[in-house]
């Protein structure tokens, strides 16, 4: 099948951009450039889709999210700011929850920030306890990094009063030494993996199929091509495999296992590239905690709760260790990194892994990088580490971080000084974390704007073209693709997003009033709106 898209303005991101007309033949481009030359190389008869003056941009990409996580806590409250403004609301939401919840599951929420909330604390199990007193309640942070617990819940879960914190969390107290219901980080990972994998296997095959599809089809809808799973897990790499043998994937989904996990995906045989949609050939580390949750491991002491300097996962020498094993397995290392401290461990590890590799041929990564302040930016660039961050988070979180980090919160997330550094920087949303919205991430990543109106890092700001490659070439790049998405150009996959403005002509307050009209995969729609007609196949 072939067609031709025309009455359009093309922003390719290619070396030679400029395109009239679009010819798609086999799920690939097959030409680009002049209207005369594009009709010139299409067969006769071939069908034309006339877009009324749209903007046409290369599929975009989430280089770092969570995509079955997305589908998966869509099914639970909705305890975000400012949907649930305060506990109360919190706790209406999970009695409504409740009431849709099988008895056999836990009741979940998910989605606020303690210094959102009217009461700036988190909920506590007490809280929870009013609203599901008879079965296991969990609210999930944000972050991902910190969730509260009801007392049912703390009990199925093995947490009782007077047990000491893990090597790798931290268990709110209250003045008595009592659990608050409160866990950060390694326990709460541990609690959010059992319950995926609980809920998981407890469904049958369409069920499962109806999650990845819930969170295709909401990233779909967003312009969304491709996307990178940072917390990929055997059972959920099944259910995408799965969900590709049914031809339901909405987007190219490339695995980070989680690396704990990576010696059952090699007994698996699901490693590497198993489809045109789906590839699993890298693995994710967590080095440090999070920056919202104020857990990030930096050098000094945080002036907010929970205090301290954050959590490492990992001294240096296993982190090294991990690296290098991943590494000779043929493995993309890619490591979540948020303080300065837990940065420059990571570049420690890299350093001496990539001491026979100087290029970095496999493209380790860091993700997010929140505090990779000029120094570790140089020595990043060195190594020629890509970097993964999220834009977005400036909006949705940045009024927290310039809370918690003060006079070095304009060095955060330096997305310029990066890009002139020679990094390669992708962008991402961290979704569920935010909005997977990635006009969101473009215009944050011009504006750098606050929820509150404050700018951080306002020397840090991207011209509006840089800040679109970072959700196009950039991903590309940091996914192994950027010799088939990422740009539009003869030959790469047939991937792009229709939207109704440019991004790179409208003024950056306007960019998320931008509206997606389709979005297309191997020239196939996987999501428009009614004003667009394609040929079927």
């Amino acid at each position: 099948m072939e067609f031709i898209v025309e009455d359009a303005t093309f922003v390719t991101m290619a070396p030679a951009g400029r395109a009239e007309s679009m010819l798609v033949r086999d799920g690939r481009i097959a030409a680009i450039g002049p209207a005369a030359a594009v009709r010139a190389a299409a067969e006769p008869g071939a069908a034309v889709v006339r877009l009324d003056g749209a903007t046409v941009i290369p599929g975009l990409i989430d280089a770092h999210c969570h995509v079955l996580n997305i589908g998966y806590l869509a099914a639970g409250a909705d305890c975000s700011q400012p949907a649930a403004p305060d506990i109360a609301a919190v706790q209406t939401r999970l009695r409504e929850a409740a009431d849709r919840t099988p008895a056999r599951s836990w009741v979940t929420g998910s989605g606020y920030v303690e210094y959102k909330l009217a009461e700036h604390r988190h909920p506590t199990r007490a809280d929870l306890d009013e609203a599901v007193p008879d079965r296991p309640a969990v609210v999930y942070h944000t972050s991902l990094h910190a969730c509260v617990l009801n007392s049912a819940a703390l009990r199925e879960a093995g947490f009782a009063d007077g047990q000491p914190d893990p090597p790798d969390g931290v268990l709110g107290r209250d003045g008595q030494g009592r659990l608050t219901g409160v866990l950060f980080e390694g326990p709460m990972f541990r609690v959010f993996a059992d319950r995926l994998r609980h809920d998981l296997a407890d469904m049958d095959a369409a069920a499962r199929g109806r999650v990845v599809r819930r969170a295709g089809q909401r990233l779909a809808a967003l312009g969304i091509t491709a996307a990178c799973d940072a917390d990929m897990r055997c059972q959920t790499l099944a259910a995408y495999a799965e969900a590709d043998d049914a031809g339901v994937l909405a987007q190219r989904i490339y695995g980070l296992t989680v690396h704990d996990e990576v010696d059952e995906l090699i007994r698996s045989g699901l490693q590497g590239r198993r489809s045109g949609r789906l590839a699993a050939q890298a693995v994710k580390i967590w080095a440090d905690g999070g920056m919202s949750s104020r857990t990030a491991a930096i050098y000094g002491t945080y002036p907010v709760p929970p205090f301290g300097s954050g959590i490492l996962y990992f001294t240096p020498a296993e982190l090294t260790a991990m690296v290098r094993d991943f590494a000779a397995r043929g493995l993309q290392v890619c490591i979540h990194a948020q303080g300065d401290r837990a940065i420059e461990i990571v570049l420690d590890a890299y350093a001496q892994t990539l001491a026979q590799a100087p290029a970095n041929p496999r493209r380790h990564r860091i993700e997010h990088g929140g505090a990779m302040y000029p120094a570790l930016t140089t020595r990043a660039a060195r190594l020629r580490i890509p970097v993964v961050s999220q834009p977005g988070f400036l909006s949705g979180l940045g009024d927290g971080f310039a809370e918690a980090f003060g006079d070095q919160a304009d060095q955060l997330y330096a997305f310029r000084s990066w890009q002139q550094a020679g990094i390669t920087v992708a962008g991402s949303s961290d979704a569920p974390v935010i909005t997977p919205d990635p006009l969101t991430g473009i215009r944050d990543a011009i504006l750098r704007r606050t929820a509150a109106g404050q700018v951080i890092g306002p020397d840090e700001r991207l011209a509006a073209r840089d800040a679109l490659a970072l959700y196009t070439v950039g991903g590309s790049y940091v996914m192994h693709r950027e010799t088939e998405i990422g740009s539009l150009e003869p030959g790469k996959l047939a991937d792009f997003t229709v939207l109704d403005r440019n991004p790179l002509s409208v003024g950056p307050e306007q960019i998320t009033g931008i509206q997606v009209l389709a979005t297309v995969v191997d020239g196939t729609p996987t999501y428009r709106t009614g004003s667009i007609a394609f040929p079927e196949t």
